[in-house]
C-alpha cells in the first residue's frame, strides 16, 4: 500500500477525500497536512482556529502535521516552509500527498508543479467528480459541518455559522457551486463515520477579512 498524507483544510472536501483513501486498499493514510498562520492561529481563507484541527486529528487518530507561515506569506515563502516539511516526510519514505480538488484545473496545475519541484507527488482522490455528487454523497455517509467563510460578494453574511445541509446545498444560487468549489463557502466537519467521536465546540462573533468580502464565523 502507498503510503499518503492528506492536505487537511478541516472542511468537507477534505474529510470525504480522506474518507475515500481510509476505504481504498491502494493507500494507506499515515497523517494530515495543515498550514496555519503564525498571527493568528488559525487555518488562512478558512479561518478555523488550528486548536480545532488538532481536536478533529485527535478524533481521527491522525497525526497533524502543522507548517506555520508568516503573515501575508508570499508564493516563495509558502514553498519554503512545505519543502522542510516534505524533507521530513521523505526521510521516513512517504512522497505523496493527496488534495481534496474537485475540477479548477489551474489549482491542479499549481499543486502539480509544487509538488514535482520539491520532490514529491501528488493524487487527487475527488478529481472530476460531479460537485452536486460530492455534497450529497458527503451529507448521505453521515457526515456534518458547518459554514465558517462565505464570499460575501456571492451569498448572504447570514448563511455563515450555519449548518451544511442539503437544505442549504438546495438554497444556493444557480452560480455558486454546491462545494464551494470556487472559494464561495468554507466548512468545518465536525462529525463523521470517520470520527471517533464528535468535535464540540461553540459559535461565536462574526469578522471579516480581504476587506470585508469573506465573512467569518468563529468557532470555539
Amino acid at each position: 500500500m502507498k503510503e499518503v498524507i492528506v492536505s487537511w483544510s478541516g472542511g468537507k472536501d477534505s474529510a470525504y477525500a480522506l474518507s475515500q483513501l481510509l476505504e481504498s486498499k491502494d493507500y494507506k493514510v499515515k497523517g494530515l497536512l495543515s498550514t496555519t498562520s503564525e498571527d493568528t492561529g488559525r487555518l488562512p481563507v478558512h479561518e478555523v482556529n488550528r486548536d480545532l484541527l488538532r481536536a478533529q486529528a485527535e478524533s481521527l487518530d491522525l497525526p497533524l502535521f502543522e507548517v506555520k507561515l508568516p503573515a501575508e506569506a508570499d508564493n516563495i515563502t509558502y514553498e519554503q516552509a512545505l519543502s522542510g516539511q516534505f524533507n521530513k516526510f521523505k526521510s521516513v519514505g512517504i512522497d505523496t500527498i493527496a488534495y481534496a480538488d474537485l475540477y479548477l484545473e489551474d489549482i491542479k496545475h499549481f499543486r502539480d508543479s509544487l509538488v514535482q519541484r520539491l520532490g514529491m507527488n501528488a493524487i487527487y482522490p475527488l478529481w472530476k467528480k460531479d460537485t452536486m455528487a460530492a455534497a450529497v454523497g458527503f451529507l448521505e455517509a453521515g457526515f456534518q459541518a458547518v459554514v465558517t467563510t462565505i464570499d460575501s460578494q456571492k451569498l448572504p453574511d447570514k448563511l455563515t455559522g450555519e449548518i451544511f445541509s442539503k437544505d442549504f446545498v438546495q438554497s444556493l444560487p444557480g452560480n455558486v457551486d454546491p462545494c464551494g468549489e470556487n472559494g464561495e463557502f468554507h466548512t468545518f466537519v465536525f462529525d463523521g463515520p470517520i470520527f471517533n467521536h464528535k468535535i464540540e465546540f461553540e459559535t461565536g462573533n462574526h469578522f471579516k477579512t480581504m476587506n470585508g468580502r469573506f465573512i467569518h464565523c468563529e468557532l470555539k
